[in-house]
């Protein structure tokens, strides 16, 4: 089974957070058919001066436009990158990062949602005390956040 299903027995508690401040990522390629989606183009940290699908977001409250009093409504057809992330991996991601890396994103505010990241540490705390943390992967992430540094301008 993949990683990204075993980290669902880690549970959410019904928490949304990532819905109301993520901006979701399309990935026709992992399987994700846009034509299913509300979807609009943005620029993201990951694909520097490319615009890419993401799921549209309301413009009053900046969250997901799926996103109910109930919780997702397209849960079963989620697409990847909401089936792929938990902010428990996340915040595990962030640890393996050297202290500078870590301040270059808090820095460029784009990438890090406090309340995520806050979240994601409960989260964490919570997989390790059921010894569940080891189904959190973290290469994919390490590997995003680093392409992101990378991308970053040096502050002068």
């Amino acid at each position: 089974m993949e990683t990204s299903q075993n980290q669902n027995a880690i549970p959410c508690g019904g928490c949304t957070e990532c819905c109301k401040t993520d901006q979701v990522i399309l990935r026709p390629e992992a399987g994700d058919d846009l034509s299913s989606y509300a979807v609009e183009y943005i620029v993201s940290a990951l694909y520097p001066g490319r615009r890419v699908p993401a799921l549209k977001r309301d413009p009053a409250t900046g969250a997901c436009v799926y996103l109910t009093q109930c919780g997702c409504a397209i849960h079963g057809r989620a697409p990847w990158t909401c089936r792929r992330f938990h902010c428990a991996r996340m915040f595990k991601a962030l640890g393996r990062l050297p202290r500078s890396k870590r301040d270059v994103l808090w820095a460029r505010g784009d990438v890090l949602e406090t309340a995520i990241v806050e979240r994601g540490r409960d989260r964490l705390q919570l997989a390790q005390s059921m010894g569940l943390d080891h189904l959190l992967d973290t290469d994919q992430q390490v590997a995003a956040f680093e392409k992101i540094v990378a991308a970053t301008p040096k502050r002068k």
